[in-house]
């Protein structure tokens, strides 16, 4: 986690290395809510980015530990990364920024959803539109569009992740829901004495059951 910082933020500044660099270094640590929960997450934090540095990235700022009371990860921003290091796939809970330049739209979309996964992301672009566009493309539980987080105080939205991002969500109605248990009931108003699909069974009984099905929904079996 990283404390807001009292300055201004334009996305210009937020789309270039220098920019996010520049809101890096301002940025003044807190122990009370600053610092880092747990000694696995420190870890994984130094690993992550020692890695990408050993794979070829550069650090624009930071990419150090902070010495003193409370566990304290330097605001850090990265550049010439790529999908082979750990920082662009792998979750890493503190304050790292690795920036990576892509082609195009379609190239960006890909590269965001190469990954185990999905529960957070933004699209920053002044073309609203182009922005919603991208927004539906990414495999996510939520996406902003020119901002972030913010999503999670919109309490009629549901919150959730995709992939190895959990399942279920909290907040909206979905969320209530969770908390029930469905149970479903039905009542057959036409039975037989014996249901087709009872056991002794029988060729006539199976394909009448496929046609049946046929009939329902539209499909019958592939022919092998």
């Amino acid at each position: 986690m990283m404390a807001a910082t009292e300055m201004s933020i334009s996305p210009a500044m937020i789309s270039s290395a220098s920019g996010s660099a520049t809101i890096a270094r301002s940025v003044k640590l807190n122990v009370a809510s600053d610092s880092v929960s747990t000694l696995k997450k420190y870890g994984e934090m130094a690993e992550n980015t020692s890695e990408s540095l050993q794979k070829g990235a550069r650090v624009i700022t930071g990419g150090q530990e902070v010495t003193g009371a409370g566990r304290f990860y330097e605001p850090t921003v990265l550049v010439d990364v790529d999908h082979t290091m750990k920082i662009m796939t792998e979750e890493t809970f503190g304050p790292t920024l690795p920036i990576m330049k892509v082609r195009d739209e379609d190239e960006a979309v890909e590269k965001a959803n190469d990954s185990r996964f999905g529960l957070n992301s933004s699209v920053f672009t002044k073309d609203v539109e182009k922005g919603e566009r991208i927004a539906r493309r990414i495999e996510a539980g939520s996406t902003c569009v020119n901002d972030c987080i913010t999503n999670y105080t919109a309490q009629e939205l549901p919150f959730g992740g995709v992939k190895e991002s959990g399942i279920g969500v909290r907040h909206s109605e979905a969320g209530i829901q969770k908390y029930c248990n469905p149970h479903a009931i039905l009542i057959t108003r036409f039975a037989g004495k014996r249901e087709p699909y009872y056991f002794p069974y029988s060729k006539r009984a199976t394909k009448l059951l496929e046609r049946l099905m046929v009939l329902m929904y539209g499909r019958g079996s592939k022919k092998r």
